[in-house]
């Protein structure tokens, strides 16, 4: 049998303009929730902002339900990542079918390393929690990384920091992956994925911070 791999352009467009959309673009202009904006707030920790204990640096998840940009980040990865998997190749054949799989992988490692990676004056590491949620629940087309992020999210309050939120994260993918009977080549990659940001952050010693408009400060 011939191996033969159609790229559908529109779509596969489609997903690279959603996936590869950094964030600080969607500062332009004015904020939608505007006014729920602390004026001090710059370079906010995942973590930390508006803890009683100023050492608390866990998620505070109530933050960041309230940020119009994540619901934008999750949706658009959701999709670009939907458009990638389902639409973007028709492939018929093993040799086909592998390089559909490499180029796909591509794909989420530059879109990951645009999300997460920033470098204002120094590198930091930005904690895209709704984004990988998105990419994750899109490109597998189940409730994987739904499953994994509320689970997550219920045992956040002893996690201390966002590098430790990914991590976690990252690691609950695999048995929910297994629950739904998630492509095992495509779970791989959403793990590794997740797990690059708290990894890169620990070689380059450097924080997992989330970004706002103005200031900034450090966190981990």
């Amino acid at each position: 049998m011939t191996d033969t791999l159609t790229i559908h352009w529109p779509y596969l467009l489609a997903a690279l303009g959603m996936l590869w959309l950094p964030r600080k673009w969607l500062r332009s202009g004015k904020s939608i929730l505007k006014r729920r904006r602390k004026p001090d707030g710059a370079l906010e920790r995942l973590a930390g902002m508006g803890a009683r204990d100023p050492e608390d640096r866990s998620v505070q998840p109530g933050k960041e339900f309230t940020n119009f940009r994540n619901y934008i980040d999750f949706f658009r990865a959701l999709a670009g990542g939907y458009c990638l998997a389902q639409y973007g190749f028709t492939a018929e054949g093993e040799d086909a079918g592998q390089t559909v799989f490499l180029v796909q992988s591509l794909v989420l490692l530059v879109a990951v390393l645009i999300q997460t990676i920033r470098h204002d004056g120094r590198l930091s590491f930005y904690a895209a929690i709704f984004f990988f949620v998105g990419m994750n629940v899109g490109i597998n087309g189940h409730y994987t990384g739904l499953f994994a992020f509320a689970l997550t999210l219920a045992i956040n309050p002893v996690i201390p920091n966002p590098r430790m939120f990914l991590a976690a994260y990252g690691l609950l993918l695999l048995p929910f992956g297994l629950v739904f009977n998630a492509d095992y080549r495509l779970l791989a990659v959403d793990v590794c994925l997740v797990l690059l940001v708290p990894l890169l952050s620990l070689l380059t010693k450097r924080p997992v911070v989330i970004y706002s408009r103005k200031h900034k400060s450090a966190a981990t």
